[in-house]
């Protein structure tokens, strides 16, 4: 019997079903293999209905966070 090492499970993931994906998991084993093929592949690759919208979703917000910081960032600045 395997168990996950303590402390590396995310904690959502260990009482995670094994049939919970929604996807089609040889759809998902095509597109890891095709993306291995890529000369420029994704640092990380977004699979799984709702994944690029949730991505999506949290990277804008975080954008707008750093994007309301602009000018304090740059008030910082030597000036000459």
């Amino acid at each position: 019997m395997t168990r996950p090492i303590s402390g590396r499970t995310p904690r959502h993931l260990e009482s995670a079903d094994d049939n919970a994906f929604p996807g089609d998991p040889a759809k998902l084993a095509a597109a890891i293999c095709d993306t291995t093929r890529d000369p420029n592949p994704p640092l990380r690759l977004a699979l799984g209905p709702g994944t690029y919208s949730a991505i999506h979703a949290a990277r804008t917000d975080r954008l707008t966070a750093l994007q309301a910081q602009r000018d304090l960032a740059e008030s910082v600045a030597f000036t000459h």
